[in-house]
């Protein structure tokens, strides 16, 4: 059953996170971690779903900076993240409290502790919440919360007088829309559609109708409006339909319908389609539609949640996930194959939850012989990604691997992040993981000793050169050899270990709950 939420507590999140979506922009504005402006980057990976890696660039900047202020922000930002994103409200009011604590003096406390007010309320200690809003007014009279501060106090002292305090658990909701939100083309100056059927273009606000006819149709922009045929029509969204069953954007074919908008950058496409629709482009471009029909039904059942995961959290955005690695890779109609398509028809609607909740289904190519926890990745301890062995990945084709790293390669790939490393004298890992994994690597150079968590190291390397952080170093001449196994994060679904599990007689059920831990399979109904 839905539960009740009065229009008072929506408007309230929704101020929340608005101004939260403020705060950050402006303190992107003007942060730098070393030169660079980290801060941008984690709200970019926020904005593309990637809730997870957001929370590891922001634990370095609270482990790396200089900036005993930017630290501070960063731990607010690892809690506001915990909170809206992962639905870890223990670990949120940990990283408020660290900043408060640490920080006392940094703008950042003064936001923690209206925040963890807000944890409070969402988690239903609604005395606990008006005991810290109350102080954030007597404490904090000219401070920029005040006047949410006393709205929120307020509606906490109505929660606690209320005869019917039970409120029912965040998870005990029914996902209504199943609608997928695709960004599928941006900062572009022009884009042409097609149909084979007609085509109708209207405003998407006034709904009036600019265009109706057969393609191809051309959308360009004309100062800050779009144009259709070269035509402008005022308006800077339009929504398009067809009569057809696909419509072509450049040259690749997608089903749905679409939102086309002029922005600062250019022209972007966004295409509306239901959940399994498109699941038909998407599970074909993560697993050869070759492989076992159980390992594709296990793929579809975690791109599913997945998606649903990041739409969840996404309200607020135009758009839901891209059609890239940045998210899920989406193909559209051109993509499907017959294969595919049947291992979605086949767990139509079925998805992955663990305690009531959705989990964020994260997976990877092939874990090398055993999966990681995500805490040892991005500092996230998720009870149902944790690492298991994983005999089914170990010896893969081409899963053992090698690359050599000069010092100088390092450095270069290094200051890109604007680090001013230096010389490096030598690379290090330091600790492993009871995967077997580095935990973090070491870099020695004339200008000090610089650490990184072993993922982020990697990503700043190259993900296609370092492919996994399950490696051994042997020094040679100016660098480094560098021997793996897997490729990937290593967290969640080894793809390459699915396949080999379906080939061993395993469902697509056991294969999922091998490798995402005490979760339940259920239908969306259920939810």
């Amino acid at each position: 059953m839905k539960p009740h939420r009065s229009s008072f507590y929506s408007f309230l999140i929704f101020l929340c996170i608005l101004c939260l979506f403020f705060l950050v922009a402006a303190r992107t504005a003007r942060c730098s971690y070393n030169g660079n402006d980290y801060f941008v980057i984690a709200t970019d990976l926020i904005n593309k779903g990637m809730y997870l890696e957001a929370l590891g660039m922001y634990e370095e900047i609270a482990r790396c900076s200089d900036d005993s202020n930017n630290r501070a922000w960063a731990l607010l930002f690892m809690g506001t993240t915990y909170s809206l994103y992962l639905d870890q409200y223990d670990a949120a009011l940990q990283q408020f409290e660290n900043a408060i604590k640490i920080y006392p003096d940094s703008p950042a406390a003064l936001e923690a502790l209206f925040y963890s007010g807000v944890v409070f309320y969402k988690k239903g200690e609604f005395k606990r919440a008006h005991e810290i809003f109350t102080y954030y007014v007597s404490r904090y009279p000219q401070g920029i919360r005040r006047k949410s501060a006393e709205l929120w106090a307020k509606s906490s002292k109505t929660q606690m007088a209320a005869t019917h305090t039970k409120t029912l658990p965040s998870h005990e909701r029914v996902i209504t829309d199943r609608t997928i939100r695709v960004l599928i083309y941006d900062n572009g100056n022009k884009i042409t559609v097609n149909s084979g059927k007609m085509i109708t273009v209207f405003k998407s606000f006034s709904r009036k109708t600019v265009y109706h006819g057969p393609g191809p149709l051309t959308f360009t922009k004309k100062g800050k409006y779009l144009a259709v045929n070269g035509r402008r029509v005022n308006a800077r969204i339009c929504r398009l339909v067809s009569e057809g069953k696909t419509v072509m954007f450049g040259d690749r074919r997608y089903r749905g319908t679409f939102t086309i908008s002029s922005g600062s950058g250019g022209l972007e496409v966004v295409n509306h389609v239901p959940v399994e629709q498109y699941l038909y482009g998407v599970v074909p471009r993560e697993m050869p539609c070759k492989w076992d029909q159980e390992a594709l039904m296990a793929q579809a059942v975690a791109s599913r949640t997945y998606s649903l995961y990041i739409k969840e959290k996404s309200s607020e955005k135009p758009f839901d996930v891209k059609a890239t690695t940045a998210s899920q890779v989406y193909g559209g109609y051109d993509a499907e194959t017959k294969a595919s398509n049947s291992a979605v028809d086949a767990t139509r609607g079925q998805v992955m939850t663990y305690n009531g909740r959705l989990i964020i289904a994260y997976f990877h190519a092939d874990s090398g012989g055993h999966t990681e926890d995500a805490k040892n990745v991005w500092n996230a301890d998720i009870p149902y990604l944790q690492g298991i062995s994983d005999r089914f990945s170990k010896n893969t084709p081409g899963g053992a691997w090698e690359h050599f790293l000069s010092f100088d390669a390092v450095r270069n790939r290094l200051n890109r992040y604007g680090l001013n490393i230096g010389w490096i004298r030598t690379l290090k890992p330091t600790g492993n993981s009871r995967s077997g994994r580095t935990l973090q690597m070491m870099a020695v150079s004339d200008k000090g000793t610089f650490v990184f968590t072993s993922n982020n190291f990697r990503i700043k390397i190259g993900e296609a050169k370092l492919k996994s952080t399950l490696f051994q170093i042997k020094p040679y001449r100016n660098g480094i050899i560098v021997r793996g196994k897997g490729y990937g994060h290593g967290v969640g679904m080894s793809q390459w270990g699915a396949n080999r599990m379906a080939r061993a007689g395993f469902s697509y059920q056991d294969i999922l709950k091998h490798y995402y831990r005490g979760i339940r399979i259920i239908g969306l109904s259920s939810l």
